[in-house]
């Protein structure tokens, strides 16, 4: 069976209330859908209950970088598209998203998303949705050099929440100095998160460098709602999303 969708050029939403068929699908530049989540974020959300959205980079991405799809995703859109071809922080993110669901592509929206016409992403959040994240970040093994001309890395590990604005936090450890072959941090760190749904963990590892910047060692993102918990093997992957076995973090995780 091939289903069609029929592309259609977006005017308002109460154009679309009246106009538009359930088939019926409207594209936005990343400019023009960061204007109407930023301003009109409930009316968006309710157009995406009925409608399909598709979300493309800006023309001025020459350099073919990507905007955040978080955003989109809180208002509702479905279809996000990114620059494949980049490895960066905003495909990590995609990546990680769609690794629930078996890596399938398609994640559903939760029900609050699908059937209320008043949702908006910055609350307000009901008492029983709202969950508390610990994780430690206890120890890492065999981390690669992020310049193959350093012989020691000083590695830290940036973890953070991506989703709503009020759930967004980032915290990272002290770095550890001349050990990537098994530093220990033994730091804990605490996330409240109202919308459990629509966050995103992300862990990163860095090489502390006082002198020229710090660089880029590993990466590893998924779903609030696929974490785990207890101790735990966190395998890292490179920019470009390669993995970098047997590079990992050890962590423990505790949801409340």
């Amino acid at each position: 069976m091939v289903n069609y969708c029929k592309a259609v050029h977006f005017h308002d939403f109460e154009h679309s209330r009246n106009s538009y068929k359930f088939y019926e699908m409207s594209s936005f530049g990343e400019s023009k859908a960061d204007k109407l989540v930023e301003e009109q974020t409930t009316e968006f959300n309710n157009h995406n209950r009925i409608f399909l959205s598709r979300i493309y980079p800006g023309g001025l991405r020459t350099d073919s970088s990507n905007y955040n799809p978080v955003p989109m995703w809180n208002a509702g859109c479905q279809i996000v598209a990114l620059n494949y071809q980049t490895g960066d922080e905003e495909m990590n993110i995609n990546l990680g998203r769609f690794s629930d669901n078996g890596g399938s592509g398609f994640v559903l929206k939760p029900e609050y998303m699908r059937s209320s016409a008043k949702f908006h992403p910055d609350g307000p959040f009901q008492d029983d949705m709202t969950r508390k994240l610990k994780i430690k970040i206890i120890s890492g093994a065999m981390l690669p050099k992020a310049n193959k001309d350093k012989e020691i890395i000083d590695p830290y590990v940036k973890i953070k929440v991506n989703g709503a604005s009020a759930d967004t936090r980032e915290f990272k450890t002290n770095f550890v100095e001349d050990n990537g072959l098994n530093p220990m941090w033994n730091e804990e760190f605490t996330f409240s998160v109202g919308m459990p749904d629509l966050a995103i963990v992300r862990f990163c590892v860095y090489d502390h460098d006082q002198m020229s910047g710090d660089e880029f060692i590993g990466q590893y993102t998924l779903p609030f709602n696929s974490m785990q918990q207890g101790y735990r093997h966190v395998a890292l992957y490179s920019k470009d999303n390669d993995s970098l076995f047997p590079s990992v973090l050890l962590v423990h995780v505790e949801l409340i």
